[in-house]
């Protein structure tokens, strides 16, 4: 895919195009030639040291986040900034992909242990691009490579990424568009997901980032809005009520994954179902805590998708049973 790399490339057409008639202008009349040419020669130094470089970033890669703000705005930022928001994305990244595989019912495969982001970006911002690829598609060594697994699986597992991006469109410092979420997001368990990590990734004023920006490799034609503290905050409230109520029940699987901090786990080999992603309320942490690999039921309000199977519930009551006998091997 070319097409960030194509939008620059006509501009500097453009730019090429003006310089050459400035050029003629200023030798018609006798003016400083270098004095009149200098603006443009200006606009293709940033062209080709910054926007050149990001497009080719984004060309190449999932997702790309921009990070701006005091914590980046220096030539040499600290190794330990970098390093923490290079985990954070890895982890969100990481997250994503082993929820979309649990929700997925596809069981027994390993994920690789190291995802390494690429960094691009000049002075005052720091630009990360992650690309997903399997190995034995032909594409390239990928950043995150998923030995043994489905066409499908990876497919889903790369566009859960990019829709952090689409996500962020929709994300106001005062407001979130929920029905242009959904819309975008029919699945509510993935919407959620997706959902969650954006709000990990979002700047929560501690760490020197005050925006985050996030980028597919399909321009959209306007650059999304990026998040903030505000979004963060934002995003968390929404976030404790996501459900949009379907119906009332209760439902029976194993706990193969937890997230103390974000309230959610999911259940899976749910009996015609398949698995269903539960978000709990705080009081009902100490229950959560030590649930992985047993086998539980849960009840509460249910959100499902188009074909009427439930996906997200908000739990109001968990019951505790034996621990499971298999476990899924997912190491990330």
């Amino acid at each position: 895919m070319r097409e960030w790399i194509n939008t620059v490339e006509t501009k500097a057409r453009i730019i090429h195009e003006q310089l050459a008639a400035a050029r003629g202008i200023a030798e018609k009349n006798g003016a400083d030639v270098a004095e009149i040419t200098q603006p443009y020669m200006e606009l293709l130094d940033n062209l080709y040291s910054d926007e050149f470089v990001f497009a080719k970033l984004v060309d190449t890669s999932d997702l790309v986040t921009r990070f701006t703000g005091p914590a980046v705005s220096e030539i040499d930022p600290t190794v330990t900034t970098i390093t923490s928001l290079c985990n954070t994305l890895r982890n969100q990244v990481r997250g994503v992909a082993k929820s979309i595989v649990g929700l997925s019912d596809f069981e027994n495969m390993k994920w690789p242990s190291k995802l390494d982001p690429h960094l691009s970006g000049p002075q005052g911002r720091l630009v990360v691009g992650i690309s997903i690829r399997p190995p034995d598609q032909g594409w390239g060594k990928g950043q995150l490579e998923v030995p043994g697994v489905s066409y499908e699986i990876v497919e889903s597992v790369r566009a859960a990424v990019r829709s952090i991006a689409t996500v962020a469109r929709h994300v106001h410092e005062d407001y979130i568009d929920s029905s242009a979420i959904q819309s975008d997001f029919p699945d509510p368990a993935i919407r959620d997901t997706v959902m969650v990590a954006a709000s990990k990734l979002a700047p929560s004023g501690r760490k020197g980032i005050e925006s985050v920006a996030f980028y597919g490799p399909e321009p959209t034609g306007t650059e999304a809005p990026p998040l903030t503290v505000r979004s963060r905050k934002a995003l968390t409230q929404f976030l404790d009520h996501p459900v949009h109520v379907s119906g009332q029940g209760s439902f029976e699987g194993i706990v193969r994954a937890t997230d103390l901090d974000a309230r959610r786990f999911e259940i899976r080999e749910v009996r015609d179902i398949g698995a269903v992603r539960c978000i709990y309320e705080p009081d009902q942490k100490k229950s959560v805590k030590n649930v992985l690999n047993r086998r539980v039921r849960v009840a509460g309000s249910y959100e499902t998708m188009e074909n009427q199977k439930p996906r997200l519930i908000a739990v109001s009551s968990i019951d505790v049973f034996d621990i499971a006998e298999r476990q899924i091997d997912v190491a990330l």
